[in-house]
């Protein structure tokens, strides 16, 4: 089939935005790991920044995107990880966090609601900031699209960490 060329370029754009996917991302994987003690939280990457103090933060990991033609249809796979952290909410309150905050963060995350605002006001938190989660959690969203027949899968592949050293990562499961 063909595939129009304003399509194809409105689907990866949609597709390349990096607050979309780790929503969906923090979607999926919150009723799995956060618990009444626990909370997942983005790390605080340049994404979150407000412009102008861009030099605060380390650079999110790269967008991977693979384009190619298969029995004449246009097909992307696209890949974007998103690094977040399990936090128990007792070490965030002792730091400073408030804990109407924290409650916040879950009921956006239940609503579906954007988490841009309250997202932007907890990792801005002096109290959030060099603070190291209890867990490292590496997630990969990954979409597969064909564009000739309007189709798509999107899964989740996660990496759990129980420490970083310099770039290194120790792998405890999956």
């Amino acid at each position: 089939g063909s595939t129009d060329p304003m399509a194809l370029y409105g689907g990866l754009l949609l597709r390349l935005c990096r607050s979309t996917s780790e929503k969906d991302a923090l979607e999926e994987i919150t009723p799995w790991l956060a618990r009444d003690e626990l909370i997942v939280l983005p790390l605080k990457r340049r994404h979150h920044t407000i412009a102008g103090k861009i030099g605060e933060s380390k650079l999110a990991p790269p967008i991977d995107v693979e384009l190619f033609v298969e029995m004449g249809d246009v097909h992307a796979k696209v890949t974007m990880t998103h690094e977040f952290g399990l936090f128990r909410k007792a070490d965030l309150m002792s730091r400073g966090i408030n804990e109407h905050r924290l409650i916040e963060w879950s009921k956006l995350l239940s609503k579906q609601k954007s988490l841009s605002s309250n997202q932007h006001k907890l990792l801005h938190d002096p109290a959030f900031t060099n603070m190291k989660p209890w867990i490292f959690l590496d997630v990969d969203v990954i979409e597969r699209i064909n564009f000739g027949r309007g189709t798509n899968v999107r899964f989740l592949n996660g990496v759990y960490l129980m420490k970083r050293t310099r770039g290194m990562c120790v792998k405890t499961s999956k």
